[in-house]
């Protein structure tokens, strides 16, 4: 974002008129307004090339990330997004633990992290409407993190229905990255 603003006022600067080809009562002359377009066009590329240059919001996601985090680290901060958070009723995780690429399962459909996210958050209501609670101890490896969960999801639909619901979560790691980028729901 710096260096496209940076861009944009260089060629801001570059663009510039001659001020006695606009005085008033003058008519401009026409080498000068020729020179003044040839300016503005090249103005007008630089800034489309700058725009193609600078960095784009994705990359910042992907600096965020953290990356190898131990088993021990990793596991905490799934266990909070459960505990705290009540993620599986509000789409509400720690997205600096998962790929961007990351794929999420239940028994009903796959979906992408964005989806499943904003999904989440749509089809349910976060407590107190909804309660997810963890089910033993959270296991985490280099490999993966797996968790038990019991949770009574109430829609946020008409009626609000409440339906309680048992199971299992296994999160699979990136041997490289320690990222996750598997998430199955077992119901």
């Amino acid at each position: 974002m710096r260096q496209s603003i940076a861009l944009f006022s260089l060629s801001f600067l570059a663009f510039s008129f001659d001020a006695e080809a606009y005085a008033p009562g003058s008519s401009p002359k026409t080498n000068n307004v020729a020179a003044t377009r040839s300016q503005f066009l090249q103005s007008v590329a630089a800034m489309a090339a700058g725009a193609v240059i600078a960095p784009s919001q994705s990359i910042a996601v992907v600096e965020d990330k953290q990356f190898n985090l131990p088993p021990n680290e990793i596991g905490a901060i799934v266990e909070k997004d459960l505990v705290e958070n009540a993620f599986l009723t509000n789409g509400k995780l720690t997205r600096s633990i998962y790929d961007e690429k990351a794929i999420f399962t239940d028994e009903i459909d796959t979906y992408t992290l964005d989806k499943w996210m904003k999904g989440t958050a749509r089809l349910f209501v976060g407590p107190p409407g909804s309660r997810v609670s963890m089910v033993g101890p959270i296991e985490a490896s280099d490999q993966a993190v797996t968790f038990r969960f019991e949770e009574d999801l109430m829609f946020n639909i008409p009626f609000k229905p409440v339906v309680n619901l048992s199971g299992k979560v296994v999160l699979e790691r990136d041997e490289k990255t320690g990222l996750i980028t598997s998430y199955r729901e077992f119901w």
